[in-house]
């Protein structure tokens, strides 16, 4: 009966060495290469020729976290799904009728096959969104004028998204809210300020809504924005 007992409670401990060993392949641990992909961004580039398409990743999988942010390039399967989401209704299109500029949900797989990662997508589903129906707005560019009195900045618009493509490169005027959240980059990091703090030439990146009561002359109200102040230049004595 002795020896009955030692051998069981050999084999409960081997058992519970060996447990983790086992276990081990249903998980994935965060160093293994991921096989599968997940996207959304805005639509850069389309070559239906080369079938490719280039995204400007806002949201990503594992798979593609490294091009957060960044312009990612996506080979098209042969027989990928492709489609235009209107509401709940899914129609299908053609790789060329993806439209640059448009909100773009990718799903793939990651190809090593070759050695370097290769991204593949087998189903794609724009969502069109007419520009007046878009109620938000986003940009970066210089201040040209601001008024802290009457609640308006003027800025050059280097960077926008979609609702304020109509004025990219061109100055366009902003109301600022008067409960905007106004931040200053100072050393490295943001400071609550004023709109009174903020001056011509500053650099600017800004959020805020859109109202469309008028439809020919919308109104674009800043909620959000940070401030990066630019030094005056240095001037050395010869």
């Amino acid at each position: 009966m002795r020896k009955v007992l030692i051998v069981a409670l050999i084999t409960v401990a081997a058992l519970a060495l060996c447990a983790p060993a086992f276990a081990w392949p249903a998980a994935m641990h965060w160093w293994a290469p991921a096989h599968d992909f997940t996207c959304v961004g805005k639509v850069k580039a389309v070559d239906a020729t080369a079938a490719t398409v280039t995204v400007r990743v806002h949201l990503a999988s594992r798979g593609v976290a490294d091009y957060l942010g960044e312009d990612l390039t996506i080979a098209v399967a042969p027989a990928a799904q492709i489609f235009k989401a209107e509401g709940d209704d899914l129609t299908p299109i053609a790789l060329a009728d993806v439209i640059v500029g448009e909100k773009l949900r990718v799903e793939g797989i990651v190809d090593c096959s070759a050695g370097a990662p290769a991204y593949v997508g087998k189903r794609l589903v724009m969502r069109h969104l007419p520009i007046n129906d878009i109620k938000r707005f986003a940009f970066r560019g210089p201040v040209v004028a601001v008024d802290a009195v009457a609640g308006t900045l003027s800025a050059h618009l280097n960077q926008v998204t979609r609702v304020l493509s109509p004025y990219y490169h061109t100055d366009l005027g902003f109301t600022v809210a008067p409960d905007a959240r106004v931040w200053v980059m100072k050393n490295g990091w943001p400071v609550k300020a004023t709109l009174a703090e903020v001056k011509a030439g500053d650099r600017v990146y800004a959020q805020g809504g859109v109202e469309r009561s008028v439809p020919a002359t919308p109104v674009f109200t800043i909620r959000w924005m940070t401030v990066r102040h630019v030094s005056a230049p240095v001037t050395v004595a010869p």
